[in-house]
């Protein structure tokens, strides 16, 4: 399936003791459809609480008494209007949304100026900024490397290598976005890079501080989390 939802009223992708969750909302709808299954729903990644998808990817083992048309069809009939499923096709045995992901790709949207329409999709920039700064230390991500220090403190995984393949910044004359693909990512990792990025561009640190913390040398910056509400899962890659 490929899905979008607004992540506003969501505490993130992942199942959770207590919240509502994307895939909490969409397991329950599969439940009612399916009463005698026991379902479970498999995302190509989490997303944080307030974080958006234009397009996440998931799987799920089901019957076949439906068609992917008749279960997209009775999904979006069973779910609120904050999460829609926008297509459902049949794959192969060994697919798996999360590890046959070869690149992910997500989009921060960052406004120059306050807005009521876009308070709950873009981060209000606060400062006078150098943007030159902010594709200084974009092109500095490209290429693997260890993430360790963008990533939250507590991520389950050992490993915090990952690959850029792109990291870009455009001035879009209202907003700034920031794009970034690489092979995974890691929890909180795009909102430090942008929130530390957005700390180089408005002079707090330097270039240099910033390449420091990337290759984990001691430093006295401290990397800085952007808004949950800017961030949006744009594209999940396949063969």
């Amino acid at each position: 399936m490929t899905i979008q939802y607004d992540g506003s009223d969501f505490h993130g992708w992942q199942v959770q003791a207590q919240g509502r969750t994307v895939q909490g909302d969409i397991q329950n709808a599969l439940r009612a459809i399916y009463p005698e299954e026991k379902i479970t729903l498999i995302g190509s990644g989490r997303t944080d609480a307030g974080v958006h998808a234009l397009a996440q990817v998931a799987h799920v083992e089901l019957p076949a008494r439906l068609s992917p048309f008749e279960v997209r069809q009775a999904l979006n009939g069973n779910l609120k209007r904050d999460v829609r499923i926008d297509s459902a096709v049949e794959a192969d045995n060994d697919f798996h949304a999360r590890f046959s992901a070869k690149a992910r790709e997500y989009e921060y949207y960052l406004v120059k100026s306050y807005s009521t329409i876009t308070r709950k999709y873009a981060a209000e920039l606060q400062w006078d900024i150098n943007p030159n700064l902010l594709i200084d230390c974009a092109n500095i991500l490209q290429g693997e490397n260890d993430f360790t220090s963008f990533c939250k403190a507590t991520a389950e995984v050992e490993n915090k290598i990952c690959t850029i393949y792109k990291a870009e910044w455009e001035d879009m004359g209202e907003k700034y976005i920031f794009r970034i693909r690489a092979n995974r990512f890691l929890q909180h990792m795009v909102r430090y890079l942008v929130g530390t990025m957005l700390e180089v561009a408005r002079g707090r640190y330097e270039v240099r501080d910033f390449k420091d913390l990337m290759d984990g040398i001691q430093t006295e910056a401290v990397v800085v989390r952007a808004p949950a509400q800017g961030l949006f899962l744009k594209k999940v890659y396949y063969d």
